[in-house]
């Protein structure tokens, strides 16, 4: 009969002998190990990975003191003494010193058999609970860490918000109330800016108005474009309005731009702005430094951007890929005649995809403050060639009026990437679109020719593919730089 001790209570293994016991614990535990009354290890086994299987197998005859972490030998001699004198001896984590100075953590049961001063040590590996602890203390970090950038983005934004020179408006479009005023938006309603919050926009307008403003609304949020309205404060004053709808997370919010509406402005003006922003030519107005100050839903659509937030003060040639000195020539040259008609350009839509446009513009003296016009339309494939041909006379030709205003080799430099970008559009039209052929026609390695296609941006038309190179068999392949 086999009896083990634990603490004031003991299991009658009345059936089992030892043999059947000893099997029972290795099929329980990870590492079970037995020790005599000189505390050297007479035997153990474990289910623990194979490549610990050589290291544990050491252990046989030496002291367990030995394949003890130092730091851990008191609580290994706490574990076997309750366990010799029949107190409770569970929960002890015992760290294993292994090869190559690895550790193996174990936690520890231990009980004394009764028939001879042998204590038998019951263990756990603690590894899989240390690598979750791991995780989840990572996790933490990660989560503490985006809590911070989200504190520190709701701090900027909200800075943002109340400084604004504009008076803005945010309002919920699931109950038409609104969620947030800034300070502007609150001295032309005439209410502090805690009393807007959670009310309708309507109720801060005269009567007669408040059906025209829930209309307004409607709109907005049935064609999911930006819609202009004026109407009359409670205050008396008469407000312009400029409403459009965006998204945040899974809210659908719709922001309202308030501004007092000229005294001089009539049904004609107004009909002229509607006529301009829903035009089916893309349309930017820039300062005289060519940033963008406003752009129609046009060029929205054109340069695949989803507000015309994300375009406002950003320069104009981000959205074409011109170096700052051929937005410069290109200013100039408008500034200097006046206007310009059928400039080809080429508008990034994202991921490396280019479309083909007909670009005219004006410089506008008059405006407050001065700047350009600049008025798009998108070129069908067969056009975009011949207008790209003329667009590069055009910068030649701005290229020479440059002469004496900016340096030489700026100049050549500028010009020399003209022609080579060019030459590498019509080698690749020439050979279809065959890269391999066209580096060989312009006496260039394949990975030189790959080089000057990112600098240049120059990616393959609509349609086509890119063919990298000849098959064994004579067929083009498919494929990419």
């Amino acid at each position: 009969m086999t009896i083990l001790k634990h603490a004031n209570q003991s299991l009658k293994l009345t059936h089992v002998d030892a043999a059947a016991a000893a099997a029972l614990l290795s099929a329980i535990s990870d590492l079970a190990i037995v020790v005599d009354r000189d505390d050297v290890i007479v035997d153990l086994t474990h289910n623990l990975d194979r490549r610990l299987a050589e290291s544990i197998a050491h252990w046989r005859n030496r002291p367990i003191a030995e394949v003890v972490r130092r730091t851990s030998r008191p609580v290994l001699r706490e574990m076997l003494g309750a366990a010799r004198n029949g107190r409770v001896a569970s929960h002890y984590s015992v760290q294993h010193s292994l090869d190559a100075g690895a550790t193996l953590p174990i936690q520890y049961a231990a009980a004394r058999m009764s028939d001879e001063d042998r204590v038998v040590l019951v263990g756990r590996d603690l590894r899989p609970m240390t690598e979750l602890q791991s995780q989840l203390l990572a996790h933490q970090q990660s989560l503490d860490a985006n809590a911070t950038s989200l504190r520190k983005a709701e701090a900027h934004y909200r800075l943002l918000f109340d400084t604004a020179s504009d008076a803005i408006v945010t309002i919920d479009a699931a109950t038409g109330r609104i969620r947030e005023a800034n300070p502007r938006a609150a001295g032309l309603l005439g209410q502090p800016g805690e009393d807007l919050e959670g009310s309708r926009l309507s109720s801060f307008f005269r009567r007669a108005e408040r059906r025209r403003m829930t209309a307004l609304l409607a709109q907005v949020l049935a064609s999911g474009r930006p819609v202009s309205a004026t109407a009359d404060s409670m205050g008396g004053e008469c407000l312009a309005l400029s409403a459009e709808l965006f998204r945040a997370g899974d809210l659908r919010l719709v922001m309202v731009r308030l501004s007092p509406a000229r005294e001089t402005a009539d049904e004609a003006d107004l009909a002229l702005v509607s006529l301009v922003r829903g035009a089916v030519e893309a349309v930017l107005l820039t300062d005289e430094t060519g940033r963008i100050l406003w752009a129609n839903d046009s060029f929205l659509a054109l340069s695949g951007i989803a507000s015309a937030a994300l375009a406002v003060g950003r320069p104009v040639h981000d959205f074409f890929g011109w170096s700052p000195l051929q937005k410069e020539v290109l200013l100039q040259n408008i500034r200097g005649h006046g206007r310009i008609e059928h400039f080809a350009a080429t508008i990034r839509m994202g991921h490396g995809l280019g479309r083909g446009v007909d670009l005219s513009a004006v410089f506008i003296a008059d405006g407050t403050p001065p700047g350009y016009g600049f008025v798009m339309r998108a070129l069908s494939a067969e056009s975009s060639a011949t207008a790209e041909e003329s667009g590069i006379e055009r910068a030649a030709e701005g290229m020479i009026d440059m002469i004496g205003r900016v340096p030489l080799k700026d100049l050549v430099r500028e010009t020399t990437d003209v022609i080579e970008k060019m030459c590498i559009e019509t080698a690749l039209q020439l050979s279809g679109n065959n890269r391999t052929v066209a580096a060989r026609v312009l006496g260039l390695s394949r990975q030189a020719l790959y080089a000057k296609l990112n600098r240049f941006g120059i990616v393959a038309p609509d349609g086509a593919p890119d063919i990298e190179a000849a098959s064994p068999n004579g067929e083009a392949r498919e494929g990419g730089a």
